[in-house]
């Protein structure tokens, strides 16, 4: 009998799939205990329906595959590993995180003050790269793409071998954020400019 979706519900067919899951792992852990670990990938099907009557072969569309109930992996305990001198602390993230979000509101900065500056007809983009998208929204864009590199080095810095990289992680991305704000409120000054 088939029953659509729409009326079964799908909060029904959630609890059975997870009742069905929950039923086959506890089957693969009561019968982990009681026979040994095989190994599908070094025997045929057949020798293991021979070898264990437990087991249950399920036929797949292809005839050559196979797939055994019962059969898992036996559960042991991972070694434990001590944090390397190379991974940064929490704080650090979080450092790092907060840099990303200043340094990004430092360049979208720059860019609106930018485009502020040339709209008042005080100020014109000095930088050859940026002249093309400085009178259009594409400046806003174009001016993250710095900070993004920045971001990537710091990240890079903070996980490096040398000692001196991993205690000046930050540097790249203040001096990004500084520079970005210094640009914008020159950009401010200019376009306040009386002429």
């Amino acid at each position: 009998m088939k029953l659509p979706i729409s009326k079964l519900g799908l909060g029904a067919i959630v609890l059975a799939t997870l009742t069905a899951v929950s039923a086959v792992a506890q089957q693969s852990i009561a019968t982990l205990s009681a026979t040994p670990l095989l190994s599908a990938a070094n025997s045929s099907p057949d020798s293991l329906a021979a070898a264990d009557p437990n087991v249950e072969l399920i036929s797949t569309p292809s005839a050559s595959s196979a797939l055994v109930r019962g059969a898992a992996l036996p559960l042991k305990p991972q070694p434990t590993t001590k944090p390397s001198e190379n991974q940064p602390s929490l704080g650090e993230v979080r450092i790092w995180k907060g840099l990303i979000i200043a340094q990004h509101s430092a360049a979208a900065f720059d860019a609106w003050s930018t485009r502020r500056s040339i709209e008042s007809g005080n100020g014109y983009e000095r930088n050859v790269l940026m002249r093309p998208f400085a009178n259009s929204a594409a400046i806003y864009p174009i001016l993250q793409i710095a900070p993004f590199g920045f971001d990537f080095v710091s990240h890079r810095m903070m996980r490096s071998q040398s000692r001196i990289f991993r205690k000046t992680w930050w540097l790249p991305q203040a001096a990004s954020t500084a520079a970005s704000l210094w640009c914008g409120s020159r950009n401010l000054r200019v376009a306040s400019l009386k002429r």
